[in-house]
Formats: structure tokens, sequence, C-alpha cells
């Protein structure tokens, strides 16, 4: 009894190991597809990129940060090539995943800004600036005018 309980301690940890492995392997697989989207992107090969970063998001890039890069390096991707519907899809995405990542928030203003109702990209850049004014900037001139 002792030694059925022995082996199966030893076969659990054998296969919790090698799924701990698998899930590492996996990770490290998806951050080469990560990296090999970037190359693509920077030489101009759009197609290889998305394909790339599409492969990196299936593997699951362990920390949540690369998703949000890659979605956001896909949604720059659509922009370039005139794409702006999927482009500002993947930049709600990305912001999906961190509401205060910056440049998805100003890639998406840049979207807007291309649309022809100039109204809706100036609201939209006044909710960017609320959203990311500096705020020790406004205690700062108050204290100057405390002092005068």
């Amino acid at each position: 009894m002792v030694f059925r309980n022995i082996v199966f301690l030893f076969l659990a940890l054998v296969v919790f190991g090698n799924f701990s492995y698998a899930g590492e392997l996996a990770s490290k697989e998806a951050m080469n597809y990560y990296n090999e989207g970037i190359q693509a992107q920077k030489s101009g090969n759009f197609e290889a990129a998305i394909i790339a970063y599409q492969k990196a998001l299936l593997l699951g890039v362990g920390d949540i940060k690369y998703q949000k890069f890659i979605i956001n390096n896909i949604g720059v991707i659509h922009a370039n090539n005139g794409d702006l519907e999927n482009a500002e899809a993947a930049f709600e995405e990305a912001l999906s995943i961190d509401p205060n990542y910056e440049t998805a928030v100003f890639n998406l203003g840049l979207i807007y800004d291309k649309e022809p109702d100039k109204i809706k990209a100036m609201q939209y850049w006044l909710k960017v600036l609320e959203k990311f004014k500096p705020k020790d900037f406004i205690v700062e001139v108050q204290q100057k005018a405390e002092n005068r």
C-alpha cells in the first residue's frame, strides 16, 4: 500500500512537471513568434508579421503585457494597410486588456483623426488629454499661485 502511494506520488510529480515544462516551452515558442513578428513588421513584411503575431497569441504569451503589444502592433499593420476599421478594433482590444496603455490610446486617436468627421476626432483628443493630463503640473501651478 505504501509502495503504491509512493509510485502514485512519483507519477503525479512527473506528470505535473511535464505539464509545466510544456507550458514553459509553449511560452518560449510564443515569445519567439512575437520577436519574429516584430522583425517582419520592421522589414515591412506585414503579412508574415500578422501570421507570427497570431501564432504568438495562439500559443499564449505568458505575460499579458505582450498580448496588448501584439494586438496593438496588429492594429498598426491594419492602419498602415488602410484598414482603419480593423485597426480601430485592434486598438480597442488592446485597451480592453490595459485601459491605461497610452500607445493604443494615441493610435486610436490617430485613427479618429483620419476620419472626415473631425468633431469626433476632437472630442476623442479631449478625452485623451483629460485622461492623461499630468496631475502634478496642476498642483505645481496652484503652488506657484499661492506663493505670490
